[in-house]
């Protein structure tokens, strides 16, 4: 057995040991490493962008403005369903409906009368008691 057929096999060991370490990683490292992936594609993605950017930058306004225009229109159709659905009264701060006030039609015919001595021992007419 030379040297090189013990290296080479101390060498197949040693990669094994990393590979049985990666695979009982904690779970707070692969948080970290999920981060980092997505950290260098957003950097990937923003250079692909620059570069895009740099050579075609027509094209790049162009879809700039479609994408702005886009978003304002869908805005401003927001804006106006909202304001139609208050205007129909409808939701009123997300659960209550506002509800008019609605006579009866025994209260409209019969007003409402108080009692000779006028309830909590008053008379019906403040000059009265003068």
């Amino acid at each position: 057995m030379s040297k090189f057929d013990s290296l080479q096999g101390r060498a197949l060991q040693f990669a094994g040991q990393i590979g049985d370490g990666l695979r009982n990683v904690p779970d707070h490292a692969q948080k970290w490493f999920k981060a980092g992936v997505a950290v260098g594609a957003a950097r990937a993605g923003g250079n692909a962008l620059a570069r895009s950017t740099r050579r075609h930058p027509v094209l790049t306004a162009t879809a700039a403005a479609t994408a702005l225009a886009a978003v304002a229109g869908l805005l401003v159709y927001a804006h106006r369903r909202r304001r139609a659905a208050e205007a129909d009264g409808a939701v009123i701060q997300g659960q209550s409906r506002r509800v008019e006030a609605q006579r009866s039609a025994a209260a409209q015919a019969s007003p409402r009368t108080t009692s000779p001595r006028g309830g909590r021992g008053q008379s019906p007419d403040p000059a009265a008691d003068a």
